[in-house]
Parts: structure tokens; sequence; C-alpha cells
């Protein structure tokens, strides 16, 4: 891992001194790290100012201005230098920018260095992101635009728009093929013909097709749209591409989709975009449902038809039972935030919700569903990932 290091030492305690002192914490940082003192416009990695002794407030005042932010102040327990960093992070904050300060063992510092490697990596990949919307938002997302602008200023990620007349003719560019290997992991098919599956195969690689064109990191698709022209669904399509690590979500919802991103990129996890069918307060279970569901993170799956058209390819897969953590973005810029932990406890089947169902024991939160929804689709994760993703928030000084 690189690491910028910028010593900052007053003349009055004399270098060669300071530089004897601290001797243990330079053999710890360049044992640990590839260490560059020589901090260049642009360099990778992380930025370290190393505060070697007090008096050194007015020298770092002079290179905030150009020093990468968030601040990052490694602070000894001798010398002055914990007084003069928490005087420097005190100033840092007034200029409403955000600071660390890494203090105590040397163990201690090398887990927190570490996690902020990956949290400004974490945040690189989101500002680096392309993110398609194919068609806009569906007609019944009333409370689930964006706004872009805001949306960039924020989180930092680009924002493409594609008609959905370019999918349509992508998809018309493709010739049907015979189905490879992805296709025959299905535990049954119920209602569906081959004929069918080809024709969602098409969708999946015409979809592909303006991934790798556009250059897109992920995309939702105004999935609707693809029934009457093609009588047929994004479902299994973006279940594929999700497996495959191209994050994808239906319906145009460009909160949901958002979110599963950032799930992806905190976790490596793919994530299952659902309706909150039924919520039973004194139990305190919610029921969620949709028809698509990446087949990864299930133990098995069936391909049956689209719930509301009763036509296409839906995915209906069943989960284990396991702790989960149910998250959404929302708000015109993502900045409001909906996160809690429980376990699925069932898979259910009714034939009058969508395909994959399951019943999640949550172990609070949903009073705050009623009463201050974000849109009307969840993000379920497998796993408990409500401390990274609240930090990372904190990170990036999102207010939720």
């Amino acid at each position: 891992m690189n690491i910028n290091v910028i010593k900052l030492m007053s003349p009055l305690h004399g270098e060669e001194n300071v530089i004897n002192s601290l001797r243990p914490t330079a053999n710890f940082l360049e044992d640990n790290f590839d260490v560059n003192y020589n901090l260049q416009e642009n360099s990778d990695g992380i930025t370290v100012v190393w505060v070697m002794t007090g008096g050194v407030e007015g020298k770092f005042k002079e290179i905030y201005p150009w020093l990468k932010k968030p601040i990052i102040l490694l602070a000894e327990d001798i010398n002055n230098s914990l007084p003069a960093a928490l005087e420097i992070m005190a100033y840092v904050r007034k200029q409403q920018e955000k600071a660390y300060i890494l203090h105590g063992g040397f163990d201690e510092i090398k887990q927190e260095i570490e996690k902020l490697y990956f949290l400004q990596e974490a945040a690189k990949k989101i500002k680096d992101a392309r993110i398609a919307s194919i068609g806009g938002p569906s007609d019944w997302l009333i409370a689930s635009h964006v706004d872009f602008h805001k949306v960039s200023e924020i989180w930092g990620s680009n924002f493409v728009y594609i008609p959905m007349e370019d999918l349509l003719k992508s998809i018309s560019e493709i010739e049907i093929a015979s189905q490879d290997d992805y296709f025959s992991k299905a535990a049954a098919a119920i209602g569906i013909q081959e004929t069918d599956v080809q024709a969602a195969d098409r969708i999946y690689r015409g979809l592909k097709k303006l991934v790798q064109e556009k250059n897109i990191t992920a995309l939702t698709l105004k999935c609707f749209d693809l029934l009457d022209p093609l009588k047929n669904t994004g479902c299994l399509p973006l279940a594929r591409l999700n497996d495959e690590g191209i994050i994808a979500g239906c319906e145009g919802d460009m909160p949901s989709l958002f979110t599963m991103l950032l799930v992806y990129i905190l976790t490596g996890k793919r994530s299952f975009m659902a309706n909150p069918s039924k919520i039973d307060m004194k139990a305190n279970t919610i029921l969620l449902a949709h028809c698509t569901v990446p087949t990864s993170i299930v133990e098995e799956y069936s391909l049956k038809t689209h719930f509301e058209s009763g036509i296409g390819v839906a995915v209906a897969g069943k989960f284990a039972e396991q702790p989960v953590t149910v998250v959404k973005l929302g708000g015109r810029a993502l900045d409001k935030l909906y996160i809690a932990e429980g376990a699925i406890v069932s898979n259910t089947y009714d034939e009058h919700r969508c395909r994959t169902q399951i019943k999640v024991q949550m172990e609070y939160g949903l009073d705050s569903l009623l009463k201050n929804p974000l849109g009307n689709h969840l993000i379920i994760v497998p796993g408990k990932i409500e401390p990274l993703f609240r930090e990372f928030m904190d990170y990036m000084e999102i207010i939720y």
C-alpha cells in the first residue's frame, strides 16, 4: 500500500533530536507501507501529515490548501505533538473539512490507515462510476427522481441517459444463439418456453453491448417498456448482469441502483432490490418481493413468468435463512439514508406477489419505513453491513 507522508517539525527541537526520538515510528511506517516522503501532485495513495513536534500549526496552515482531503494527522505522545495535532484538527473543522488523528499503538494506527485507504478507494470508485439510466424512471416512481447535478456535487459520479430506442436497436442487432451454462442452472422452468429464454438472452446481450460501448459501470432500466415491443422482461438479463459485477436495477429506479452500486463497492456483495409487500409491526417482520434477483446470492432459483404481465422470464430465487441488512439511499441528492439489520426467516410463495419472496425479521427500524419512506423499493444485502455503511457515509460527510 502506498502512503504519502509529510513531515512537520519545529526547528526549536533540533532536527536530529526529533528524528532520533521518533525512529520507531519511521521504522513502523517503512516496514508496513511503501512510503513516499516527496509528495507530488496527484500522487497515489493516502496522505498522512506526520505532526512530529509542537509549534508546526503555522506550517500546516501554509500547506493546507493543496492537501488531499480529508486530512489525516499522525500524532505522537512526545514532543508536544498531540496538542499541535488537536489544534490543527480544530482548524480543519473550522474550514468545514473532515480530519482524522492517528494516535496510539502501532497496530491500531496500521488498522486505521488501512481502513482510511479502503474508504478513499471506495470514494474514488463512486466518483469514477458512469451510471446509466436507460429510458428514465418508471411513471409510478413519483418520489424517486434525483437531481443528477446535486448528486454529482456530493458523490462525484457521472450520469448518462440512454434512450430506450438505443437499447431496442442494440437488441435487434443481436442474433439468437444457443444458450450457455448460465441458463441451465435454473432448478425449474415453469410456464417458460425455450424461445422465452432465448429472447431474454438477446435482451441481456443487447444490454451488455451498450455497457461495453458506453463504458457503463451500472445501469437502471425502465423495464416495463420492453413488454409491448419484445413481449419479454428485463428480469433475467438484469440478474445476469449483477452476477457478472455490472450492477443493474429495474424500473429506472436510480436511488435503488445507486444504493446497490455503493453496497457492491463497499462489500463486493450483490443485493436484492425488492418491494416491501407486507409489514407486521407486532411480529416486527417485513415481506419483500420482486421478479429479479442475482442468482449468485440465492441457494437455487426457478424461471417463471413476470408477475404483473404474466409474460417473459422472471427469476424466483430461494434464499438461505441468514442475517441481512436492509438499506436505501434516497432524496433528490441521494443524501438520505435508511438502514437496519435483520434476518431472513423464510421464503414465501404467494401467486399474488412478485416471484422472489422473503420474510425478514427486523431487529429495529420498521416504524420509520411507514413514517418516513424513501420510495417503494428497498435493497437487501446478505450479512450485517450497517457499521461499514455508516462509517463510509461519515467519511463522505453525507448528511442523512
